[in-house]
């Protein structure tokens, strides 16, 4: 009778258990920007989102624009959201957060991430090679 008791509670307790993890909130996923958060108009880049499960839902969202959001599914526990022929509109801080199909329920966000857009004519102008090889060439020394 004892054993059965124990066996019985040991049981209540697992499953108790499982359901408690099946109602926890997914953990906050990760947002990276490669090649670079920094990137000249025109240019591409890619953000990825990454979270500690897998087959998700993934959305991007910009923050301070709740009308912008792109989602995408993954079998995998990554999601890439790339940006073509950025524009200066691109610029901002996104954040990005995944469903499981168990949970049916949005992680936490991830932490905003600034994607800066700099236009080509910002850059400081590198010397020209003419002037650099008068400078580095040994005869022209001294005139």
């Amino acid at each position: 009778m004892t054993t059965e008791f124990l066996s019985l509670l040991c049981l209540g307790l697992c499953l108790g258990y499982e359901g408690d993890k099946e109602n926890e909130k997914p953990s906050k996923p990760s947002l990276h920007a490669w090649p670079s958060l920094v990137a000249e108009a025109e240019s591409n880049v890619t953000l990825k989102c990454r979270a500690p499960s897998q087959n998700v839902t993934f959305t991007l969202r910009k923050v301070n624009d709740s009308a912008y959001q792109r989602k995408q599914s993954s079998a995998g526990n990554e999601a890439e959201f790339p940006f073509t022929d950025l524009k200066p509109e691109d610029a901002g801080r996104y954040f990005c957060a995944y469903k499981t199909a168990v949970s049916h329920e949005w992680s936490e966000g991830s932490e905003p991430l600034q994607l800066v857009v700099t236009d080509k004519h910002d850059e400081l102008e590198a010397p020209s090679m003419k002037t650099v090889a008068h400078v580095c060439n040994p005869r022209t020394v001294g005139r």
